[in-house]
């Protein structure tokens, strides 16, 4: 009970500690752009944000990546885990590090918190050894399958949102914006509907100001999503501009065909559900009904065959 006891102790102040770290960085941040916008009248959005130097964020982000260049593999190929982190949203400059800092940091945190707590419980056995060893595995090898999740559910939003994306750049090329201006307009319309679409639109209006080629650009937007609908979208439109075409026809296109896409999915997911239901319904519902339904024969029964033998 001790040990339960120190447990709950160090998650709770663990979870108030990491709760004001992160009040305090929202109101700070906060603080930041009202400056920030009181200074500079653009509504482009900067590519980096560096922020202060002497931050607790950077300074953290700092020693985790230095933890993690010792575990980086000289033979592991670190462009993919950048990809993957660009997909998911990270976009630091020593996002590989870090990435490696974080499994090292979970592997050594873990297990030690739990024979923290098993020492001040006084209950150190070789049974808490084994459960460290798998504690720090899982702690190792659960951030991959973190990062495959958060990158999913970016590329789903992405998804979902694009039709809705594809008729506005349609309504703003048919008024005669140039396809900057869309990209510009399209990206403030959409921030509500979906922040990450309309951070990967503002990077490519800032590509396009610098003075990168369109197609190198859109290539990009594609590339850093990871989303293949948004890449078929990027593809349609830089073949669109080589040959001459209507790029807004070819959207208007695009746009018809993600949605019928859209509704075969939901159909294929509805028709799904009947098998993925079995299972809850086998495991929680009919032994429930079974016990509502069969309870009072089998208490009568019991109660009959009790009174026959006396």
């Amino acid at each position: 009970m001790t040990g339960l006891v120190w447990i709950i102790i160090i998650a709770t102040f663990a979870t108030v500690a990491f709760l004001m770290y992160g009040v305090l960085s929202y109101y700070g941040s906060r603080r930041i752009v009202r400056d920030r916008f009181k200074k500079v009248t653009t509504n482009s959005m900067p590519l980096i944000y560096r922020g202060d130097g002497n931050s607790f964020k950077k300074r953290f982000l700092e020693w985790v990546s230095s933890l993690g260049k010792f575990a980086m593999d000289e033979k592991v190929d670190s462009s993919k885990i950048r990809s993957d982190l660009t997909s998911a949203g990270f976009r630091h400059p020593k996002g590989a590090a870090i990435y490696f800092g974080i499994r090292i940091l979970l592997a050594l945190v873990l297990p030690l918190i739990y024979l923290l707590a098993n020492v001040m419980d006084g209950r150190l056995t070789t049974g808490n050894l084994s459960t460290c060893f798998f504690l720090a595995a899982g702690g190792f090898y659960i951030t991959p399958y973190l990062l495959t999740l958060i990158v999913r559910r970016r590329q789903d939003r992405i998804d979902r949102a694009l039709p809705d994306v594809l008729d506005l750049l349609i309504v703003c090329m048919e008024a005669g914006l140039s396809l900057q201006a869309t990209l510009n307009r399209v990206s403030d319309e959409v921030k509500s509907m979906c922040l990450e679409l309309y951070k990967e639109l503002q990077i490519t209006n800032a590509e396009l100001r610098t003075g990168i080629h369109r197609e190198i650009a859109l290539k990009n937007l594609g590339e850093r999503t990871g989303v293949q609908n948004v890449k078929a979208l990027v593809g349609l439109m830089i073949q669109s501009d080589r040959m001459g075409a209507s790029i807004v026809q070819s959207l208007r296109t695009h746009a018809a065909f993600l949605r019928i896409q859209r509704a075969q999915k939901a159909e294929e997911k509805a028709a799904k559900m009947p098998v993925k239901i079995l299972f809850p319904m086998l495991l929680f519902i009919f032994p429930a009904i079974f016990i509502v339904v069969l309870g009072p024969a089998a208490i009568q029964i019991s109660k009959s065959s009790f009174f026959a033998g006396h």
